[in-house]
């Protein structure tokens, strides 16, 4: 898959799942759909990357904060700090080109595992078939935890989505990142 260039999640109330569409700078979409269950599994996979990102920074500092609270409240700042540079305005550009087909494909499965240049690689698989797996940097995991607590929430899924959860934890909606 080439270069990452929107992502867009849509709550479709027919559904009850979330519409998750990327597409790429080469101009190829992917579409999947993600359930209530999947969306939590992978917020909790998500915060996991920036608690651990977050351990080097913390192995440096002077003073660790020790309060659990008191990390979770610094990396919703952090994450706020983000997700205000991001671009959610833009217009999502559909495309015509579908690798994986038209209709969107069951999520099953997410994880982590090494990637480039040190970076965090998010995989997203269905039970059979192609997924896709995305290079994680800062940028993208903090805009794709804003699209999951956006999408959550219109959704009406009551999820707990607190960045101190980590591992253990009717109309349209659309929300997109750029």
């Amino acid at each position: 898959m080439s270069q990452m260039h929107q992502i867009q999640m849509s709550y479709v109330s027919a559904e009850d799942r979330v519409l998750f569409r990327l597409n790429t700078k080469n101009r190829q979409e992917f579409r999947f759909w993600m359930t209530r269950r999947y969306t939590g599994i992978l917020w909790r996979t998500l915060a996991q990357v920036l608690k651990e990102a977050g351990k080097s920074a913390e192995d440096i500092s002077p003073a660790p904060v020790q309060d659990e609270l008191a990390k979770s409240t610094e990396q919703e700042i952090k994450h706020n700090e983000v997700v205000s540079e991001g671009d959610f305005d833009t217009a999502y550009q559909e495309s015509s080109y579908l690798p994986l087909g038209k209709a969107p494909t069951l999520l099953f499965s997410v994880g982590v595992k090494p990637g480039p240049s040190s970076r965090a690689m998010l995989c997203m698989h269905p039970e059979e078939g192609e997924g896709i797996e995305l290079v994680l940097n800062e940028q993208i995991v903090h805009s794709f935890c804003k699209l999951i607590g956006d999408t959550a929430k219109k959704a009406e899924w009551n999820l707990d989505l607190s960045f101190g959860s980590g591992p253990d934890q009717g109309d349209e909606a659309t929300t997109g990142w750029n």
